[in-house]
């Protein structure tokens, strides 16, 4: 199954590498409209906050925004919070978990890139920042995800939500069922496209795992939100110039190993991002909420990321595949079971500690059958100068079903005599 799923996602990043794509420092591209989530129908931008707020005493980064967090990748540490908690509208950052549960079904063959999608009356009549799609033309799923995560699409993101799941309110339940799963307890989503709706909330905690799901594990999909620019291939174009979609994320074209995912912004919202950015083998994810112009939000995200950069290192323990023991399995159908973590295993400490980080494996002796897959059966703990910092479940990765008595004796008799 993993190796259907790996080869599935490698289709479907050789697809994308496929697409006109154009680079942060291509300089035949003029800069990016400034126009997100619908500001532009809203008449001029008005800053949702009228005078950004002091920063708080003691704060090392100086953040204003009145919600951010820093999250280390690997480990998953927040290196800094501010109201990390506080349930807030993300804006167009929804879509970053659009486009996982679309990952997510490419990844279980339930779509492909290649499919046809129509486009319906609903997605049509999306506002805000659309690639004005009209009812009944024709895209590729490729496409409409391009769409989504370079031009914040909202007529796009309806269409894949439909696509994917049969209709945009089955789509937001698999939303929510996701941010469930990824422990985002802040959050509750209400479409697909970020516009402001009654209790569409998360937070910039909430906001930092889902970014950090998305970097762990759809490298791809990061990759897609690191497009600058790009050419679409709008069907009552065919025989004009193409579309051409922009990227708001504008630290893709200054900050040093910037790599992706999303700027938001709404009336309700402020100026939104969440930004992820790698140097030397450590990647850093900044997320900003509320901020009162594009400049203190670009700004602050950037800060943030050169304050993880600077003060902080990872270390990667074990990875998602990684495997331990073996273990004895007492009356089980298999004598013998490695186990493997629950996820990537890794931890983030103050550079010149990285030499001081150890880990250790706690395994029983023995297991007792029956064991269900999933089962948690011991634990990787990292050490820090020989203090327990971090720990993560180690798990079957399959069923083991009890034997019956004759399974039992023969395989007694095996080890008895050293049968293989």
């Amino acid at each position: 199954m993993r190796t259907r799923a790996t080869a599935l996602l490698a289709t479907a990043l050789l697809l994308l590498s496929q697409v006109p794509l154009v680079r942060a420092d291509d300089h035949r591209w003029a800069p990016a409209v400034g126009l997100e989530d619908g500001d532009h129908l809203a008449g001029p931008a008005t800053p949702a906050v009228a005078t950004a707020p002091a920063p708080a005493q003691g704060d090392p980064v100086k953040i204003t925004a009145p919600s951010a967090v820093l999250m280390e990748a690997r480990s998953g540490r927040v290196l800094y919070q501010k109201n990390a908690h506080e349930r807030r509208n993300p804006a167009s950052v929804t879509k970053i978990m659009t486009l996982i549960v679309a990952f997510d079904a490419l990844r279980d063959g339930k779509v492909k890139l290649d499919d046809k999608v129509t486009i319906s009356e609903d997605a049509a009549e999306q506002i805000g920042t659309i690639i004005f799609a009209d009812a009944g033309e024709t895209f590729t799923l490729e496409e409409l995800l391009l769409s989504v995560a370079v031009g914040s699409a909202n007529d796009a993101a309806v269409a894949v939500a439909e696509h994917v799941a049969g209709s945009v309110d089955a789509f937001v339940q698999q939303m929510n069922a996701k941010a469930k799963e990824l422990g985002m307890n802040d959050t509750q989503f209400m479409n697909p496209t970020g516009l402001s709706a009654d209790g569409h909330m998360t937070s910039a905690y909430d906001i930092a795992l889902m970014s950090r799901y998305a970097a762990v594990h759809y490298p791809e999909l990061v990759k897609l939100t690191s497009v600058y620019g790009a050419d679409l291939k709008v069907p009552w174009r065919n025989n004009g110039p193409t579309f051409r979609l922009w990227n708001n994320n504008k630290l893709l074209t200054w900050y040093e190993g910037a790599d992706g995912l999303k700027t938001g912004w709404t009336e309700l919202a402020g100026y939104c991002l969440a930004a992820t950015a790698v140097k030397k083998d450590v990647r850093m994810i900044s997320v900003i909420m509320g901020a009162e112009s594009p400049k203190v939000r670009n700004a602050e995200a950037a800060r943030l990321l050169d304050y993880g950069f600077a003060n902080y290192t990872s270390v990667e323990l074990a990875r998602a595949d990684a495997k331990f023991g073996p273990v004895s399995v007492a009356r089980g159908k298999v004598p013998k079971l490695e186990v493997v973590p629950r996820g990537l295993f890794g931890v983030s400490v103050a550079k010149g500690e990285k030499a001081k980080v150890r880990s250790e494996v706690r395994l029983p002796k023995r297991l007792e059958a029956p064991i269900a897959k999933g089962q948690t059966v011991g634990e990787i703990v990292a050490l820090l100068d020989d203090k327990e910092i971090a720990k993560m479940d180690l798990i079957s990765p399959v069923a083991v079903e009890r034997a019956n008595l004759w399974e039992t004796v023969l395989q007694h008799v095996k080890g008895v005599f050293q049968f293989k």
